[in-house]
């Protein structure tokens, strides 16, 4: 079983585009208080664009950069603990709108 399918598990993320590297754990602070982040990216290929509706074909849809939500998970150990989420954007040639990858683990507009 792979590092991400693990971590995936522990902490009960359902979505398959949610990846985890190896580096996916760092310490630091946040509000002066000492944490654990847990980083984490979600990409995919978009069938349409969410703003039109326009079929992604012929690269219809591009990647454009990502936007980093900050999810509040349960404490693990003494420390609470964030995922740092790195959600991939895309933007449309058509309608020339951008929009973000979507998952059950962030509401839609978060962070």
């Amino acid at each position: 079983m792979s590092l991400t399918n693990n971590i995936r598990m522990l902490m009960d993320i359902q979505d398959s585009n949610v990846i985890f590297e190896e580096d996916f754990l760092q310490t630091g602070t946040f509000k002066g208080k000492k944490c654990k982040f847990i980083n984490g990216k979600l990409s995919y290929t978009p069938t349409h664009c969410e703003v039109c509706g326009i079929e992604n074909q012929n690269f219809t849809i591009y990647k454009n950069g990502t936007q980093t939500s900050r999810i509040t998970l349960p404490y693990h150990g003494i420390y609470p603990a964030y995922l740092l989420l790195k959600k991939q954007r895309f933007m449309c040639k058509s309608c020339e709108y951008s929009f973000t990858a979507q998952t059950s683990v962030v509401k839609k507009n978060c962070g």
